[in-house]
């Protein structure tokens, strides 16, 4: 185990439980089972099978991309190999700091299976700019239909969502000029890492462009083909859309799940996306510390505060460690037991 999946291991759990002690510090984990008890199942099966439909989704694009760009096909060969690549990048997603560590292991798993690392790579990073799209133009346009769901809240809660807004529109812009103009980019990198230089934050310019240059060629080249087959990316951007809404809708059968009816999953499914966007960028494995915090700001006003902590809880355990335990327990059976059962074979 190398060093930052050590990391990332430590801090989950630390953060898990410090978590815990926060929010049953005082009587609050004796009122525990007595709120557990009348929990509403169904609807808690509900958002456990919304976790499993977001993955489903998640291999079938990584599964139409590896056809695209790739001479695979399509059988339950491939289908396999995505499902895989998808449940192994959200483990290393989930343990590393901004998700850094799923995009490699992917790569991994995609060139073990005789894909070039430049396909391997085209895949992943189209995959990667029409989740980003996706997700910020998803987010934008509910910030437009909800504006006044956005005002009635304190300025913390408003500066959160800005901040994640901003940060996205950052992102998605960057994407459009390596699309339309790539020159206008690089003239912005090189002034800002000029800028860096200045005050001693990086030492060599013009490694730190050349790196730059190849990254953003990578990309431009992905783009390319995205541009080049319209209805493709326009289906590949339609069941994202579908992603995002089963994802983000899983809160909703939370707030359901305690026999709760004041709010509709539209409003829920919105602040949702909001708390995904704000935290995205945050550097810590699994978004830990800021999740929680994002929660009680956006969405903690939805539920009584007698059931905050245990709400707070069902969701991060379902929407993040569900997803580590399983994920975690799905690469270590295929990529350690199945290599095992290969060598014996």
């Amino acid at each position: 185990m190398n060093f930052k999946k050590s990391f990332g291991f430590i801090f989950i759990v630390l953060s898990a439980i410090v978590t815990l002690f926060i929010l049953f510090k005082n009587d609050d984990l004796f009122n525990l089972l007595k709120v557990i008890n009348k929990i509403n199942i169904n609807y808690i099966i509900i958002a456990v099978l919304n976790i499993f439909i977001f993955w489903f989704l998640e291999a079938d694009m990584i599964y139409e991309l590896i056809i695209k760009f790739t001479d695979h096909k399509k059988n339950l060969e491939t289908f396999w190999l995505s499902v895989k690549v998808t449940m192994i990048g959200q483990y290393y997603s989930n343990i590393t700091p901004m998700a850094t560590g799923g995009q490699p292991a992917q790569l991994y798993i995609l060139k073990d299976d005789n894909i070039s690392l430049s396909n391997g790579t085209a895949i992943l990073i189209s995959k990667f700019l029409l989740f980003q799209i996706g997700v910020t133009v998803y987010t934008f346009c509910l910030a437009v239909y909800k504006i006044k769901l956005l005002t009635n809240y304190h300025s913390g809660a408003s500066a959160f969502i800005v901040t994640g807004l901003t940060l996205n529109m950052v992102m998605l812009s960057a994407i459009l000029l390596i699309a339309f103009n790539q020159q206008v980019l690089l003239k912005i990198c090189d002034a800002v890492f000029d800028l860096l230089y200045r005050v001693h934050l990086i030492k060599d310019v013009k490694k730190v462009m050349d790196k730059t240059e190849n990254f953003i060629l990578e990309y431009k080249e992905s783009i390319g083909k995205l541009k080049d087959n319209h209805w493709f990316t326009i289906k590949m951007f339609a069941i994202t859309v579908i992603q995002l809404t089963v994802f983000f809708s899983t809160t909703f059968f939370v707030y359901k799940s305690f026999n709760l009816n004041k709010s509709n999953i539209l409003d829920i499914i919105c602040l949702q996306s909001f708390l995904y966007i704000a935290v995205s960028f945050i550097p810590t494995p699994g978004t830990a510390g800021a999740s929680e915090v994002g929660f009680i700001l956006l969405l903690g006003h939805l539920f009584p505060s007698n059931i905050l902590s245990t709400t707070l809880l069902l969701w991060r355990g379902i929407s993040y460690y569900f997803s580590l335990i399983f994920s975690g327990i799905f690469s270590f059976a295929v990529t350690t037991l199945g290599k095992k059962k290969i060598l014996i074979s």
